[in-house]
């Protein structure tokens, strides 16, 4: 197996940018952000920036990352390369690993589906930037 880590680390800093935007949307209270909270048992408390927004940073440049060697090494240089690279590590990766971890943990059906979701267009997100901006 041939990696290729020569990866545009300005499409891997946009595409974190570019998720970290789509995740303060998706998670606004008028949006899933409310029924999120409750689901995880912490209804009442706003998300407010903090030591766990550092690592959610972190952890979207790392993701940025690793979906950028993917696409090269895959040979993804388009958009619709990206969005089909995204989908499949949202849903073979993302949504079998919420899914294992709904079922062993007994939590809600309803939290998987919030999860999964912004898992796979973060995903999709992140990957279309890569693959299309090498």
């Amino acid at each position: 197996m041939s990696l290729d880590l020569g990866v545009n680390y300005i499409a891997v800093i946009v595409a974190t940018i570019a998720v970290m935007v789509f995740g303060f949307v998706f998670f606004l209270p008028q949006v899933f952000g409310a029924r999120w909270m409750a689901l995880i048992g912490r209804p009442n408390e706003p998300l407010r920036p903090g030591p766990e927004f550092v690592v959610s940073i972190l952890a979207a440049f790392i993701n940025a990352w690793t979906l950028a060697v993917l696409a090269r090494s895959l040979g993804a240089s388009t958009l619709s390369d990206g969005l089909v690279l995204g989908a499949l590590v949202g849903v073979g990766f993302f949504g079998a690993a919420f899914a294992a971890n709904t079922v062993i943990t007994k939590r809600p059906w309803s939290l998987f589906a919030i999860d999964a979701a912004h898992g796979l267009i973060g995903q999709m997100i992140m990957a279309a930037i890569v693959a299309a901006w090498r």
